[in-house]
């Protein structure tokens, strides 16, 4: 898995549980390079994370770039969701920033969605990439489930906030499942490599 993120981590794992994928971190890998983040959409950086892990390991390698947007303000913070603080701003730090930024700029309109492409970057193929999206509304920070924005994502899909689902409700409906139940699809319609 090309991410340091345990939170992303976790649930890739949870995701695939059924399948005979086994993912290891970074470290796991052997990778302790750093992975950049140089481009404009979340397909570029997705691929390039990909790209970079299963390059310098010759594992395949899976990633994801994600991020929430909030259409009332352009798509922000979008592809900068977690570095838009800076390195040293943690999760609660984000949270309280966008909605305090929602707030300020357009507390009548408080839809956001949440955005994830996953790339599967492998020795000697083409790299397969898929999206995923899933929406809802920000509300005041409700649950200590999942990680990032997730305590006020109030879900369209549950009708609570991902910080107040559990992992199998939020697995179900969420950005990352769906991107990666896409990769999964196109995958099964690959032709076997002798």
């Amino acid at each position: 898995m090309a991410s340091r993120n345990p939170g992303k981590l976790a649930e890739l794992r949870r995701l695939l549980g059924d399948h005979s994928w086994e993912l290891v971190d970074l470290d796991g890998a052997g990778f302790s390079g750093e992975l950049e983040e140089t481009g404009v959409t979340y397909d570029e950086n997705s691929a390039l994370k990909a790209q970079t892990v299963c390059s310098a390991t010759g594992l395949p390698a899976l990633a994801d770039d994600s991020g929430i947007e909030v259409p009332a303000l352009g798509g922000w913070p979008g592809l900068t969701s977690a570095r838009w603080m800076g390195e040293a701003a943690t999760d609660v730090d984000r949270l309280h920033g966008l909605l305090a930024e929602v707030e300020r700029r357009c507390p009548d309109d408080r839809r956001a969605r949440y955005v994830c492409v996953v790339t599967l970057a492998r020795p000697g193929r083409e790299p397969v990439s898929a999206r995923g999206e899933t929406t809802g509304v920000l509300v005041a920070p409700s649950g200590s489930g999942g990680f990032g924005y997730d305590p006020s994502f109030l879900s369209d899909d549950l009708g609570i906030t991902f910080g107040e689902a559990t992992a199998d409700a939020k697995d179900r409906v969420s950005h990352r499942a769906r991107a990666l139940a896409a990769l999964l699809a196109v995958l099964a319609l690959e032709p076997e490599r002798s």
